[in-house]
């Protein structure tokens, strides 16, 4: 063809183009148009329409389908059935073969399905079954054998942060042994979610794959059902396993077959994961579920401590100014932070120091023993929530984790008040990217962690119901301005700025030396805490505790808990929790041991005032075994037994009194333990001539015992020359 014509002949072509053009694109922008909604709603890539997404909003989280035979129902399903199954955010089902039948688990019994092994035809026909008759209620289908271990809370929110309408397939990826390699008939790049520790199937995957589950059935390759399952995704969805290495940590398959998870739980690898397996044996699965209650509970211990510090910051914000603060409550405040130094000076054992190795402790004959078992148990236990409360911070600030790399050194003790306490030098790393060319660099951290771990709970779980149990404050007065100020101090910091669930009662006899002083004190507290529940008995006569506390008593209903307490007492929140879970209505009261100051300048050679501050130690004090006058009991008891005795007047009896009716009857149980949250504060006790013979005795007794120690009172006649070494 010539030049010419071939010009002549694109002339024309490009003529008729032009005129076809416009009718052309017209045709494809509108049939565009037109497709375009209905493929926004399909995608599922952050597409979804309002409609679809109230789909979804409308559909549960999770369907999880557990594999398991009828000789493991008693046993195996039984023990999911009553750990991780219960806090599932969805369903959950066992699929057995066609004979099982119970009514107590939620087993479905698959048709044509035996418990043979291999359980391809299981496998299958739980996938078809869950999709017959869930797929439009569940955004997630899991596939699950019975020796599997869940944790339903962290699976949760891992499956938040994915989209359903996807097409997923999530498990461990797993490509066979190597010596099934190129005998399992999987493609180039190909692999599975393996069965053991768990598959997920989003419901876009379950839905497309359902259709070829027979026919997948009819050409089997391979005698691993996770295999199978693994090539009919790939064939009829064309999708894999997710191929992401975490994925490892978090479908945990523990490598040591019968050993699995029958050493020490606190582990990195069952920290990470979501799902554990195997665990053979039931009693395996308790105790795994058991740990991670445990765990579950010094999670949210640290969050009330966290919280608890918050508040008493906000306490002290909405505090008096410090100009209104008595000279009196300063000084008791002053002797809180004297205690808490004088036990930190007195009291506090030496540190010891250890490394990942060795224990270097005073303890011990050898200054260096290696690190038992238990201790390396402990250890391991404190770094793992140590890297956690670190990471919880770093995610704020760094956005993103720190990882553990060794231990440096450390040292811990044991405080009597504060439970265990650590200092940690650890080294960690994390990764950052530097420069236009993002080159990752590993950035290394030291860091020091000071640790305290307080004392647990030893309370059974059924006592907890009663500590919601008000208690009722019933404290006879007569004169002890000083003494009344310090206690309400104390009923203030305990009770009304926590808003504790506590009643006060006073019954005043009336003071002479000061007549309105007590009172004053006593509106102003009720002015400050109008919702708190403050009352003021006046009482006529000379002064009777039987009286003022019987009048108490009459103040509450039969139910009422009742705390019979002197204004002498120091005591603290942990004191209201013993009140409450030692006392049991109509079967038993609680009698705490109290501990008693020595008088100050006996005990500490030196003359000072009484305060608060106060040790347990020979020299400071001693644990009044004979005194009955502190109790917690309810009023029902109390009249039951026939209440004090009110014709005793003055100083003590009517407390004995009504401890040996206690003791007598056949009914009650007293509870009698030296409480270490209830201190007798020293006073100079005064007797009455006027009381009877054997209330005077009593009397001077126990002043005699308030004195001090044998040996501080030797100290102190020996220097006042009564006594000689000799």
């Amino acid at each position: 063809m010539s030049r010419n014509v071939r010009s002549l002949f694109l002339l024309i072509v490009g003529v008729i183009f032009g005129m076809f053009l416009p009718i052309i694109m017209k045709h494809h922008i509108t049939t565009d148009l037109t497709r375009c909604p209905s493929k926004r709603a399909s995608s599922g890539r952050g597409e979804d329409t309002t409609s679809s997404r109230h789909v979804m909003k409308n559909k549960k989280l999770l369907f999880v389908g557990v594999m398991t035979a009828e000789k493991f129902l008693d046993t195996r399903a039984k023990a999911v059935y009553e750990t991780w199954a219960k806090e599932m955010p969805g369903t959950l089902k066992f699929f057995a073969s066609s004979s099982s039948k119970r009514t107590d688990l939620p087993v479905v019994s698959l048709e044509g399905v035996d418990d043979s092994y291999p359980p391809q035809r299981k496998s299958m026909m739980m996938l078809k079954y869950m999709h017959d008759n869930f797929i439009d209620e569940y955004e997630w289908f899991l596939r699950s054998d019975d020796d599997v271990y869940m944790r339903m809370e962290t699976m949760e929110r891992f499956l938040r942060t994915l989209n359903s309408s996807e097409d997923l397939y999530i498990g461990q990826a797993g490509t066979g042994t190597k010596s099934e390699k190129g005998r399992l008939s999987l493609g180039w790049g190909d692999n599975f979610c393996m069965g053991g520790p768990s598959a997920i199937l989003s419901s876009s995957t379950l839905r497309k794959v359902t259709p070829y589950l027979e026919h997948c059935l009819q050409n089997l390759v391979t005698t691993h059902e996770d295999v199978e399952v693994g090539r009919c995704i790939k064939k009829f969805v064309g999708i894999s396993c997710t191929w992401a290495f975490e994925m490892q940590s978090l479908f945990y398959h523990n490598q040591s077959k019968e050993q699995s998870y029958t050493f020490t739980l606190d582990t990195k690898s069952v920290r990470n994961a979501i799902t554990l397996h195997p665990l053979k044996k039931p009693e395996y699965m308790y105790r795994m579920h058991s740990h991670f209650k445990e765990l579950k509970i010094r999670e949210l211990s640290y969050e009330s401590i966290t919280y608890q510090r918050k508040l008493d910051v906000l306490n002290t914000l909405l505090d008096r100014d410090a100009d209104e603060i008595s000279d009196n409550e300063l000084a008791a405040l002053n002797d809180i932070k004297h205690f808490h130094q004088k036990m930190s000076k007195e009291e506090s054992p030496d540190w010891e120091m250890f490394t990942p190795r060795k224990l270097y402790s005073y303890r011990t004959n050898s200054p260096e023993i290696g690190m038992m078992s238990p201790t390396k148990d402990a250890l391991n236990s404190v770094l793992g929530q140590t890297m956690s409360i670190i990471n919880r911070e770093a995610r704020k600030v760094l956005h993103r984790t720190l990882e553990f790399k060794r231990l440096n050194h450390g040292y811990r003790r044991y405080h009597p008040l504060y439970g265990m306490q650590y200092m940690l030098d650890l080294l960690m790393k994390y990764h950052r990217h530097i420069g236009r060319n993002r080159r990752r660099m590993t950035v290394h951290v030291r860091h020091h962690a000071y640790l305290q771990q307080p004392f647990g709970d030893m309370m059974h779980s059924s006592q907890k119901i009663s500590l919601q149990k008000k208690i009722h404050f019933i404290l006879p007065l007569a004169g002890r301005l000083e003494q009344f100020k310090k206690f309400m101090h104390t009923y203030e910091k305990v009770c009304l700025r926590h808003r504790e669930l506590t009643t006060l009662v006073v019954l005043y006899f009336n003071d002479v030396a000061s007549p309105d002083k007590h009172f004053e004190l006593y509106k102003k507290y009720k002015k400050k805490y109008p919702t708190a529940s403050l009352e003021w008995i006046n009482m006529k006569g000379r002064f009777s505790r039987a009286l003022a506390l019987t009048m108490g008593a009459s103040q509450y209903e039969k139910s009422a808990l009742l705390f019979f307490c002197d204004v002498d007492l120091d005591f603290n929140f942990d004191f209201l929790t013993r009140c409450r879970a030692n006392t049991i209505l109509g079967r038993q009261l609680y009698y705490p041991i109290v501990f008693s100051q020595f008088a100050p300048e006996v005990a500490y050679c030196k003359t000072k005032k009484p305060n608060t501050s106060f040790v347990y130690t020979d020299n400071a004090g001693f644990w009044r075994e004979y005194a009955f006058g502190i109790t917690c009991q309810h009023r029902v008891d109390f009249d039951m037994i026939g209440g004090f005795d009110t014709t005793i007047q003055g100083w003590g009896m009517e407390d004995v009194d009504l401890y040996d009716r206690y003791v007598q009857s056949d009914k009650y149980v007293i509870f009698r333990a030296p409480d270490p949250d209830l201190v007798h504060i020293y006073h100079e006790v005064v007797c009455d001539p006027n009381l009877t013979k054997k209330q005077l005795d009593m009397c001077y007794t126990s002043k005699s015992q308030t004195y001090g120690s044998q040996a501080s009172l030797y100290k102190v006649l020996l220097e006042k020359g009564y006594l000689s070494e000799e």
